[in-house]
């Protein structure tokens, strides 16, 4: 069988990522149900839901099943509903509601005959998915791994059905459960056994005492899917850091955490923004290169060091294209003189990679950081992102880094932020230092002082923070208390 570009990447995601960063589609809500349903063991049968919200195709035709008069029918039959208290009309009306209610995070799909959403906080909503769920699968992973109370938090908030969304759904939810065995098996992970170098081993000892932190706030936090909410976030804070470091696991001579610079600036013309946006690039760099050395070392077992491009062209699914067969001409000519041939032609097969699939690594890295409030701007046609923390993420990025009840001042709370994500906001001379030796030098050592006090301002509006009268800044959150 010959090769083709995707099988060898699905080959290097099973074996060195861990998930399938392979759409653009990829939402929080995805990530939740991956997670979810990998703690949980098991996915529900949604289909009685997807017909209840979902009354139409686009092109107007209704799907068998979706008829109001079936529907109605069925929970008649099955005793989830009483004729003396919902009549027919009364089912039409809350059609068009409760699509908008479950349709609020976009995540609701016709497809075949699944919902492809987690939406509420209960587990009957976890659906056999099959778009972008392996993120958070991997995430659920980690966190069985080391044991993190966040994992158990997460699993008593799905287990409970007491919400007001999960309560008005409860009649089209079913009884009927499947056992879930994740898509990939990650245990065996080099990044999660602690075979990586040990700047990224010490990186997710900080994200696992940062899961640890948040599950302390939200634990006794009354509202479940607010609790889940943060859960989620955080899942897609850890999935954006994990792809950033990917380089640094396996490639040699790439050994250090690249830093997030987080910008409160503005406008996109302010030195930190340009930073921050240099440090965006340089981590979807480092995506791409560790991309091309995963290929070119997949093609290492295939063919000898001068010969790595002489087989036939390895096109993407099979049909080679025109601008992939240049890209692959172009990387024939280059590898006799390259002292590193598999490099070029890994290269070349990433380049072919992001011409011909539906996604590549970076466009999914930012989607990813788009949806759930870490990148910005928003707009598909200004590619140049920033690190612009949007405030649901920022409020998960304090709650993961200051336990409840207790008081912090500026300089220990951001070296939490760097020992427990890699997030630099600047001030100091060692976030200076960090900066210079990535190779970031848009913003000077006055620029990143400002953005720190943009940083004190914020939390201060948020009322997570307090000046005192000798110029000290102090940071608290209060612990939660069930209402």
């Amino acid at each position: 069988m010959p090769l083709t570009i995707q099988s060898i990447r699905a080959d290097i995601d099973k074996t060195y990522v861990g998930l399938n960063p392979d759409t653009t589609n990829v939402k929080p809500v995805h990530i939740a149900n991956g997670l979810l349903r990998t703690l949980v063991g098991r996915t529900a049968d949604t289909r009685l839901l997807n017909a209840f919200v979902v009354p139409h195709k686009n092109d107007g035709t209704v799907p068998e099943g979706h008829e109001l008069e079936t529907i109605y029918q069925w929970l008649l039959d099955q005793g989830r509903i009483l004729p003396a208290d919902v009549s027919k009309a009364d089912l039409r009306k809350l059609r068009p509601l409760l699509r908008k209610v479950v349709n609020a995070d976009e995540g609701v799909y016709l497809h075949r005959d699944q919902m492809e959403s987690y939406t509420a906080g209960f587990q009957g909503f976890l659906s056999k998915d099959r778009i972008a769920q392996t993120g958070g699968e991997l995430v659920a992973a980690w966190l069985q791994k080391v044991q993190s109370p966040l994992a158990e938090c997460a699993l008593q908030s799905i287990s409970e059905c007491d919400d007001p969304i999960t309560l008005l759904s409860l009649p089209l939810l079913q009884d009927e459960f499947v056992s879930h065995t994740p898509k990939m098996d990650c245990h065996e992970l080099p990044f999660l056994n602690a075979e990586i170098p040990a700047e990224f081993q010490d990186l997710w000892n900080g994200l696992a005492e940062a899961a640890r932190t948040l599950s302390q706030h939200l634990v006794s936090h009354p509202n479940k899917l607010l609790r889940l909410r943060m859960i989620t976030l955080f899942a897609c804070l850890v999935l954006v850091r994990h792809l950033t470091c990917l380089e640094g696991y396996y490639v040699s001579g790439s050994n250090r955490v690249l830093p997030l610079l987080l910008d409160f600036s503005d406008h996109h013309d302010d030195p930190v923004a340009k930073a921050s946006t240099m440090t965006y690039t340089y981590a979807s760099q480092s995506l791409v290169r560790f991309y091309a050395w995963a290929f070119g070392r997949y093609l290492e077992h295939y063919y000898s060091p001068s010969e790595p491009t002489t087989a036939d062209y390895p096109a993407y699914k099979g049909t080679p294209s025109n601008d992939g067969k240049e890209i692959w001409d172009l990387a024939r000519k280059e590898v006799g003189s390259s002292d590193q041939p598999y490099i070029v032609a890994g290269q070349a097969l990433y380049d072919i990679l992001a011409i011909e699939a539906e996604a590549d690594p970076v466009r999914y890295l930012r989607q990813l950081g788009l949806r759930c409030g870490l990148l910005w701007p928003p707009e598909n046609l200004r590619p140049a992102k920033r690190f612009a923390v949007q405030q649901d993420l920022l409020e998960v990025l304090l709650r993961a880094t200051v336990e409840p009840g207790t008081v912090v001042d500026m300089p220990t709370l951001q070296e939490r932020l760097w020992k427990r994500f890699g997030i630099l906001v600047g001030g100091r001379s060692e976030d200076t230092e960090r900066l210079v030796s990535a190779g970031v030098y848009q913003a000077d050592a006055d620029s990143l002082r400002s953005n720190r006090s943009r940083f004190a301002a914020r939390l201060g509006d948020l009322g997570f923070a307090r000046l005192l009268a000798d110029g000290v800044l102090q940071v608290q959150l209060e612990v939660s208390h069930e209402s």
